[in-house]
C-alpha cells in the first residue's frame, strides 16, 4: 500500500486545474484548503508539483479573465459575511451600549475626571 502524502495530492491537484485551464492563484487557494496548510506552503507544494510533471505555468495557459473575476468575486462576499458576523449589532444592544458609556462617562464626570481628550487643552 502507498502512502499518500501532501506532495502526491498537490501533483494530482495541479495536473487536475491545469487540465481544467486554472489559474495560478486558484490552484493555490485549492491546495491551501486541500491540504490545510499556510500559502506559502502551498506555493512550495505547487513548485514541487510543477517540476515532477516537468510543466511550466504560463499566461496562455492560465483561464480567462472572467473565471479569475468571479473567483475574486466570491473571495470578497465570503470576506465580507465573516466581516458582518463580528461587527453587526441589533438595535436593542446598540442602545444598551451606548447607555452603558454613558453611565461610566457621567460617572467619570461626577468624580472630577477628565472625560474629554481634550479636556487637558481647556476645551
Amino acid at each position: 500500500m502507498k502512502k499518500v502524502t501532501n506532495l502526491s495530492k498537490a501533483t494530482e491537484l495541479v495536473k487536475t486545474s491545469i487540465d481544467a485551464r486554472m489559474p495560478k492563484s486558484y490552484i493555490l487557494a485549492k491546495l491551501v484548503e486541500e491540504l490545510g496548510v499556510t500559502r506559502s506552503n502551498a506555493f512550495v507544494y505547487f513548485t514541487k508539483a510543477t517540476k515532477a510533471l516537468d510543466i511550466s505555468i504560463t499566461v496562455e495557459k492560465g483561464a480567462t479573465k472572467e473565471v479569475k473575476a468571479a473567483a475574486k468575486a466570491a473571495e470578497f462576499f465570503a470576506k465580507t459575511e465573516a466581516k458582518k458576523s463580528i461587527t453587526e449589532l441589533t438595535a436593542t444592544k446598540r442602545k444598551s451600549k451606548v447607555a452603558e458609556i454613558d453611565a461610566v462617562i457621567d460617572g467619570l464626570r461626577k468624580t472630577g475626571a477628565a472625560v474629554s481628550p481634550f479636556a487637558a487643552l481647556g476645551v
